[in-house]
């Protein structure tokens, strides 16, 4: 038995008490498509605003305060079925006596039999929190305007990510938007600047007769050019590190992170995005090689669900600590969470609420 035998049969050990969950059937799970509570944000759409004509790229592995290094040319941008022997597929472990790596592991399997599934639309649902930057009255103005207190703001979006060529596309931002601030004296401040609004009023609905691409660092996909991907991990691991070195340094800010960072980040909108279960399976296998990952065992992300979290420290500019929320019993997605080193709340916050294949713009998987 090698390592990685040894590393998941603990894993799966551990499981051995748990009760175990009563599959979907395969015919719902084909109609909702996976339903891993992921979407992608839209830079500019994130931040409250409709997306300009041009900014058509959805940034994967690029986002914001999280990772170590952002590309700096970035455009705004159910339990499976039962194995063949009748056994339920290995349930993701909550338990911190279990390293990051065992997790993944057994995320792994868990992922690897899911059924595949297929539509027109890629659909996403996610509610995004973040620290107000601008101001929307600023935006499109030119330099950054100082705002001189700390408050967050949340909003949902839903994108409709077509996968036939030629096909329109759509996203739906600054639903259900909601303030809060850090204080009662940051609340103060912006009562004295005469309360500006913090986020667009009302929901966007822009419309798009151009392909929304995805991006692993400063490179463009399609949808269909993400189910592609490879769906081995030796395969999956070799695809990455030749895009990672074809990565152009002077494009990163503050620098190229190291090939970790990168799996890490892209790992971050890959996992619960339009890929395929072998590409998802081993995207954990990838991840459960690199080093300082952590597994903070189980917590509960902010719609209540309960998940493992793995975590990694990020250095250098926007220091502090990235998570990934992961369901126990689907190893689906939950939530990108990331931490300013000394803070017990997240900075920033992405909860990945629905998704899956849809036939037609604006329908939900959800109904």
């Amino acid at each position: 038995m090698n390592d990685d035998q040894e590393q998941l049969a603990r894993a799966l050990r551990t499981l051995a008490d748990r009760e175990p969950a009563t599959p979907a059937p395969v015919s719902d799970l084909v109609r909702r498509g996976r339903r891993a509570r992921r979407t992608r944000a839209v830079v500019g759409a994130i931040a409250g605003t409709g997306l300009a004509a041009a900014a058509v790229v959805v940034a994967l592995g690029a986002g914001g305060v999280g990772p170590a290094a952002t590309p700096s040319s970035t455009a705004p941008v159910a339990s499976g079925p039962r194995s063949g022997d009748g056994s339920p597929p290995p349930r993701l472990p909550g338990s911190r006596s279990l390293d990051a790596r065992s997790v993944l592991l057994a995320a792994a399997e868990t992922a690897a039999r899911e059924p595949a599934t297929s539509g027109h639309y890629w659909y996403t649902r996610q509610r995004i929190s973040q620290p107000v930057r601008r101001l929307p009255k600023d935006i499109g103005k030119p330099g950054r305007q100082e705002i001189p207190f700390s408050a967050t703001v949340a909003s949902t979006q839903d994108s409709w990510y077509a996968s036939d060529k030629g096909a329109p596309s759509r996203t739906v931002t600054g639903q259900n938007p909601k303030a809060a601030f850090a204080s009662p004296e940051d609340e103060a401040k912006w009562r004295r600047l005469g309360s500006p609004a913090l986020v667009e009023e009302k929901p966007s609905t822009n419309d798009y007769d151009m392909a929304l691409f995805f991006q692993i660092g400063t490179h463009r996909f399609t949808v269909r050019q993400l189910l592609e991907l490879p769906a081995e991990k030796d395969s999956l691991e070799s695809r990455l590190r030749r895009l990672y070195d074809e990565e152009p340094p002077d494009e990163w800010s503050p620098a190229k992170p190291e090939f970790t960072d990168y799996v890490w980040s892209t790992a971050q909108d890959l996992l619960a995005g339009p890929i395929s279960p072998g590409t998802r399976s081993a995207l954990y296998r990838v991840l459960a090689e690199q080093p300082a990952i952590r597994s903070l065992g189980g917590v509960t992300d902010a719609q209540g669900r309960t998940g493992t979290a793995l975590a990694r420290t990020v250095a250098g500019e926007g220091e502090g600590e990235s998570r990934l929320i992961v369901d126990d019993d689907t190893a689906e997605l939950l939530s990108f969470e990331f931490r300013s080193r000394g803070e017990s709340s997240p900075a920033m916050q992405v909860t990945y609420e629905d998704m899956g294949w849809v036939d037609s713009l604006g329908e939900r998987v959800s109904g």
